[in-house]
C-alpha cells in the first residue's frame, strides 16, 4: 500500500508541525510497517521529520502514483485517489471571523464542507466533534471515525508538584491564597466572559479567596470583549492575567493551581484536561464523553453552572480529591498507539 501524505496544512510559519500530528504519525508508522508513506516534493516539514523517516517513509517521486492519500487536516493532495482526512476542530463554524478583520470585508471561503463530503473517511478526535460536524455540515456521518486522542510527549507532560513547590508558587502567585488557573488560547472559545462571571458568583457563596490566574495566549491578547468583562467583574483585583512563562514555570503553575477551569467551547480536544490528568489536579470541563467522571462537568453556557462547579471543588474536599483519583485512571485511556492502531484499520479497508 503507497499512501501520500499531506501535512501542508498544519505546518506554521517556521515548517514545523505541533506536537499531536508528530505524535499521531510516527504511531501510524510503526502500526503500519507494510505500508509506504509517501511526502511530496513540495512539502518542507520534511526537513523537521528526520526523526520519523525510515524503511517505509520516502519522498514521492515524480511521476510516481500513490494508492490513496492521509491528510493531516482538510486539504487534499490529489481528488481522484481515496482520500483520508484527519479533523481537529471547526472552531471556524461556530466562531466565524468577523467581516472587519478580511481583506476587503470578505469572509473567508469555507472549504471543509466539500473535504468531509469528497473524503472516504473522517478521522476525529472525540465523540463531541462528531456531533458538532453533523449539527453544521449535511456530510455522512458512516464516514466519520472517533479515533480518540493521546497524551503529550513524556518530556512535556506535567507531573504533580511537591508540597515545598506548591506552598512557594502559591505564594508568588496566588498572593499566599490558592487558587484556579484557566488555560486559554486568546480565542472566543476560550468563554473567558461567563467565567469571570461566574466567578463572581463563586465569591458570592464560597467565604475563602480563592484567585483566578488566566494566561496570555502564546500569541496576540486577549480579545477587547475579555478585557471589558474583566473590568466590569466585581472581584477583578484577584482575576489575574499571567505575564509569559517559561514551559519549567508554566508547570509549576499547573501543578500547584487548585483546580484547572477549563469551560471552553471549542470543538478541539481539550488538552488542558489531560495536563490537569497528569499533574494530578482536579479539572472543570464541559464535555462528559472526555472526562467520564475525571472532572466536575459543567454547562459552558450557562454562568450559573459554571459558578457551582468552582464552589463544589472548594467545599467538597471529597470530591476534589475522588476527581483526582478518577483523573488518574482516566489517563491510562489515551495512547497514540490506539489511535495510529484504528487510523490503520480504516486506511486498510479503504
Amino acid at each position: 500500500m503507497r499512501v501520500a501524505v499531506n501535512l501542508l496544512d498544519i505546518i506554521d510559519e517556521d515548517g514545523r508541525i505541533d506536537d499531536s500530528s508528530k505524535n499521531l504519525f510516527a504511531a501510524i508508522i510503526r502500526q503500519m510497517p507494510d505500508a509506504v508513506f509517501l511526502f511530496p516534493s513540495n512539502d518542507p516539514s520534511i526537513i523537521y521529520w528526520s526523526d520519523l523517516l525510515s524503511k517505509n517513509t520516502r519522498e514521492l517521486t515524480q511521476g510516481e502514483k500513490a494508492e490513496q492519500v492521509l491528510c493531516l487536516d482538510s486539504s487534499f493532495f490529489d481528488d481522484e485517489l481515496p482520500t483520508s482526512v484527519w479533523v481537529r476542530n471547526i472552531d471556524h463554524k461556530l466562531f466565524p471571523a468577523k467581516k472587519g478583520w478580511k481583506f476587503w470585508k470578505r469572509e473567508t471561503a469555507d472549504n471543509l464542507e466539500w473535504s468531509l463530503r469528497a473524503a472516504h473517511a473522517v478521522f476525529i478526535p472525540h465523540h463531541s466533534l462528531r456531533q458538532s460536524i453533523l449539527d453544521h455540515y449535511d456530510v455522512d456521518g458512516a464516514n466519520i471515525h472517533v479515533i480518540g486522542h493521546g497524551p503529550p510527549p513524556i518530556n512535556q507532560q506535567i507531573t504533580p508538584a511537591d508540597s515545598v513547590t506548591r506552598r512557594i508558587t502559591k505564594e508568588v502567585y496566588g498572593n499566599e491564597y490558592s487558587y484556579f488557573l484557566a488555560p486559554v488560547k486568546g480565542h472566543e472559545s476560550d468563554n473567558l466572559e461567563r467565567l469571570f462571571a461566574a466567578y463572581d458568583l463563586f465569591r458570592q457563596r464560597c467565604q475563602e479567596p480563592v484567585r483566578l490566574l488566566v494566561e496570555e495566549p502564546e500569541f496576540g491578547k486577549h480579545s477587547k470583549s475579555v478585557k471589558k468583562a474583566w473590568k466590569q467583574a466585581k472581584h477583578h483585583r484577584d482575576i489575574v492575567f499571567l505575564p509569559a512563562l517559561s514551559q519549567e514555570e508554566r508547570r509549576k503553575v499547573v501543578s500547584s493551581a487548585r483546580a484547572i477551569m477549563h469551560p471552553s467551547l471549542s470543538t478541539a480536544f481539550p488538552l488542558s484536561v489531560l495536563d490537569a490528568w497528569t499533574a494530578e489536579v482536579p479539572v472543570l470541563g464541559t464535555d462528559n464523553k472526555v472526562m467520564q467522571g475525571a472532572g466536575t462537568l459543567v454547562q459552558g453556557t450557562d454562568v450559573k453552572s459554571i459558578a457551582e462547579g468552582m464552589v463544589a471543588l472548594v467545599t467538597t474536599p471529597f470530591l476534589a480529591s475522588g476527581l483526582v483519583e478518577n483523573g488518574k485512571r482516566r489517563r491510562e485511556d489515551f495512547s497514540w498507539e490506539a489511535v495510529a492502531q484504528r487510523v490503520a484499520e480504516v486506511l486498510r479497508s479503504v
